[in-house]
């Protein structure tokens, strides 16, 4: 017995509001980059105009989760059986790239001023930072809170770039107070270093989702368990747990039953979705029942347990 289903789950007034937030936070972005351009140039820091690359890539990472949230819009088709619900871990990987190009620029021209630190005006310095700082946390705060890969990505965008101006702020200060030209530098391969392992973190995520591996924080053995300890199923085997998006989980499964009452197995399988969508948030399953001591129609079927 099979359950195939064409449906994809639209999205909500949530996803509206969403992409509104990240098309007011590319507008931002876009005017933080043209004020840090202008005073990186002319305070001669490298911690600003390193920001302003953050910045710029921020924009360009928005405008893709902002597409791949429009993409959420389309309909599933006939080729396309879910849509294009993989469109945000696209996005999301393509940010993490990104962001960890940028992070590699920023060492790269660092250490080049480690040597010869320039003259820096420190104090244009701490303005421009402390601006950019307030627009990216307002930025931040817009898209806080939502779990999609795609906008946990440019949430992560946002808030390096608060945290990175405010590093860059810091080393205003301290050029001002103390004229410590060398802190420049410094604080930005610090910045770039916490960068790369934020865009590591997305990447681990996005490659685990494209090959289809088991959902984090999702147990095969346990997920099992959850199957066989309905009654009238006497065991699992073929089972198969893989993530659509970030947050949208699917199954497939044989399960062995010990009767063919076609009644009883119309229950046990709804018993069985309900059970897997209220306990690990599958919410595509797609369950084969098979008679005890039958065999399946491709073996080997069965899934090691180790």
């Amino acid at each position: 017995m099979h359950d195939h289903s064409y449906g994809h789950e639209l999205p909500n007034g949530g996803a509206v509001s969403r992409r509104r937030r990240i098309l007011i936070a590319v507008g931002v972005n876009i005017g933080i980059v043209v004020v840090q351009i202008s005073g990186g140039l002319y305070a001669n820091s490298l911690g600003l105009l390193s920001d302003a690359a953050h910045n710029s890539s921020d924009v360009a990472a928005l405008l893709v989760s902002y597409i791949a949230l429009r993409l959420l819009l389309l309909p599933a088709t006939p080729r396309r059986t879910f849509a294009f619900k993989r469109a945000e871990v696209l996005a999301a990987l393509l940010n993490a790239a990104a962001l960890l190009a940028v992070s590699g620029w920023v060492v790269y021209a660092a250490l080049g001023r480690l040597n010869q630190p320039p003259d820096v005006l420190g104090g244009w310095v701490a303005v421009f930072a402390g601006v950019g700082m307030i627009a990216n946390g307002g930025s931040a705060l817009l898209l806080r809170g939502y779990h999609d890969l795609n906008t946990r990505a440019a949430y992560l965008h946002l808030l390096a770039d608060a945290a990175f101006s405010f590093g860059v702020l810091i080393s205003g200060v301290l050029i001002l107070a103390f004229g410590w030209a060398l802190v420049d530098p410094v604080v930005s391969i610090l910045l770039a270093a916490w960068m790369i392992w934020e865009s590591i973190a997305v990447l681990r995520s996005c490659v685990n989702i494209l090959m289809e591996a088991m959902p984090e924080g999702l147990d095969y053995h346990e997920i099992a368990g959850c199957i066989e300890k309905h009654a009238g199923v006497v065991g699992v085997h073929d089972l198969h747990v893989w993530a659509l998006s970030s947050t949208d989980f699917a199954l497939s499964a044989h399960v062995e039953v010990a009767e063919a009452d076609l009644e009883a197995l119309r229950g046990l399988t709804g018993a069985l979705r309900s059970d897997l969508a209220a306990r690990f948030e599958i919410t595509h399953a797609t369950l084969e029942l098979e008679l005890t001591g039958g065999t399946c129609d491709q073996p080997p079927c069965v899934v090691p347990s180790t």
